[in-house]
């Protein structure tokens, strides 16, 4: 019998456990890095903000799982806007091209749609992450005015970065 992949809050008892795979992530990509990375939290640090985050209408952390492993993570935070959250996601590389991101970014939109007080989900992508491009296209994101950017990779190489927004519904 195999295991399936499950989309899920987690819980703040698996604090090491995210941290331990946002560092796996961070060590894997060079599209993907920690605002903090140069500050480490500590599991109990990271359990006190998994339970904040489960609390905030802005705030959303979702990890995937096969049963006690996390593989991955998808983020929704504030930014200065206020009403607008920026998307974070990252799949480790072992679990590629499964959908699982798909299923993350699916479900991170449910949430913002039916349970934030957010208007818009955006975030910024480059343009070389050709996969991201069109994952994020084909499930309602849409290029913003703003034009391209470059960023800095892990590398320490500018890229080219645009970015994207997904505009929620008005609730009634």
């Amino acid at each position: 019998m195999s295991e399936e992949v499950a989309i899920r809050l987690p819980e703040p008892t698996e604090a090491k456990h995210v941290l331990a795979l946002l560092d796996r992530l961070q060590q894997e990509s060079d599209t993907f890095s920690l605002a903090d990375a140069d500050d480490p939290i500590s599991a109990a640090q990271e359990a006190d903000q998994l339970d904040q985050i489960m609390r905030s209408p802005r705030h959303l952390l979702l990890v995937a799982s096969l049963g006690e492993t996390l593989l991955g993570v998808c983020s929704i935070s504030p930014t200065p806007q206020g009403n607008v959250g920026e998307l974070g996601i990252a799949v480790e590389k072992a679990y590629w091209h499964l959908g699982i991101g798909t299923a993350l970014v699916d479900e991170a939109l449910y949430w913002a749609q039916t349970a934030s007080d957010l208007q818009a989900v955006g975030l910024i992508v480059q343009t070389r992450n050709v996969a991201a491009m069109k994952l994020y296209q084909k499930l309602g994101f849409t290029r913003t005015a703003t034009p391209p950017t470059q960023v800095t990779d892990d590398d320490g190489e500018q890229v080219t970065a645009v970015e994207m927004v997904y505009h929620l519904a008005p609730t009634a």
